[in-house]
């Protein structure tokens, strides 16, 4: 069999290993753990997100085999989804105790990965950029289970990325209220001032082309924490996860 026919079986393979996610429905807007809910929403309602084929309406809710896109781009939601739903499981055993006979769930997995610069954040089999796709990382994908990243760096970006298959850890630290903090290194092309900094940490307005409309749209970012690393270095804490807000 040719190499790409052989990668094609691999890549049904591995899909039909995967976890599956066996609940009445999820909510369309918690498909993208990479995202906080606030911008999974907007980006349902900016209709950058499909089902099947068809754009999605926030209050949607899917069920395992739906096929969803965000930006035209197949989101990998039922591990997470299924995860998710295996963590309410076990919150509703009440002790915790198992019945007898009854086999024990396999440990969460937490990985950090230093993503370097060319990776993308994404499980998309097809696309060899992707985490799946990294030799560290392949085990990972293999044996009916996967882990997807919470959050997620830009491809061009390098860093610390956090793995898991803990839906509710994930969505957790996802969470605007929660404000979890995230920390980056900046490098920019010129120095950097004390009115630079106080203009950036006060936030800054991101354009957002809508899908549906073709119009732009513009919203401000929180204030955050930023202060100088040295000449042409910043060191910037985010407590929210906007579309290439530190570029």
């Amino acid at each position: 069999m040719p190499r790409r026919g052989c990668l094609a079986v691999l890549a049904a393979a591995a899909a039909a290993m995967a976890p599956k996610y066996a609940g009445p429905g999820f909510r369309v807007v918690r498909c993208f753990p990479h995202l906080s809910r606030r911008n999974a929403d907007q980006a349902v309602c900016d209709g950058r997100v499909t089902v099947n084929g068809a754009v999605a309406k926030p209050a949607l809710r899917v069920k395992t085999g739906d096929v969803v896109t965000l930006d035209g781009r197949r989101a990998d939601w039922e591990p997470f989804a299924a995860s998710l739903e295996q963590g309410d499981a076990s919150l509703e055993q009440g002790d915790g105790s198992l019945e007898q006979g009854a086999a024990a769930a396999p440990p969460r997995r937490y990985i950090l990965y230093r993503k370097p610069a060319g990776v993308a954040c994404t499980t998309d089999a097809h696309d060899k950029r992707s985490l799946r796709h990294q030799p560290a990382l392949k085990r990972y994908f293999s044996g009916g289970r996967r882990v997807f990243p919470v959050g997620r760096l830009d491809a061009d970006s390098e860093g610390l990325v956090l793995l898991t298959d803990d839906g509710a850890t994930s969505d957790a630290l996802l969470q605007p209220r929660n404000k979890v903090k995230k920390t980056y290194v900046v490098d920019v092309e010129r120095n950097i001032d004390d009115a630079d900094v106080e203009r950036l940490a006060a936030g800054v307005v991101i354009e957002t082309a809508q899908q549906r409309t073709g119009k732009t749209t513009a919203a401000a970012t929180r204030p955050c924490e930023v202060e100088k690393g040295g000449d042409a270095t910043l060191r910037v804490v985010l407590t929210e996860g906007r579309n290439r807000q530190i570029r």
